[in-house]
């Protein structure tokens, strides 16, 4: 059985780490404009046992040089101010 549970990103130029059980799918991506911060919503297994391992995100402006190593997940955009912002999972 799956679930979906939802994780936060803080908006800065720092590399973040989720822990995600194996085989976690990314369904969504945005904005909350209250939080001035990222939310993502990810698929994963509904059993709480599961072993987690670490994911690195990072945010990226556009006009931003991207890693090679970047692996593109999804992009949120402000409503209210002109910026959009981009999240790659730096994979090692």
């Amino acid at each position: 059985m799956r679930t979906i549970h939802k994780f936060q990103l803080e908006i800065n130029a720092e590399a973040q780490i989720l822990e995600l059980p194996e085989n976690s799918r990314m369904l969504h991506v945005e904005y909350v404009m209250p939080r001035r911060a990222i939310s993502v919503w990810y698929e994963v297994t509904a059993d709480m046992t599961a072993e987690r391992l670490p994911h690195k995100f990072r945010i990226f402006a556009t006009g931003d040089g991207i890693p090679d190593h970047g692996e593109y997940v999804g992009s949120a955009i402000d409503q209210y101010l002109p910026e959009s912002y981009h999240i790659y999972e730096l994979k090692d």
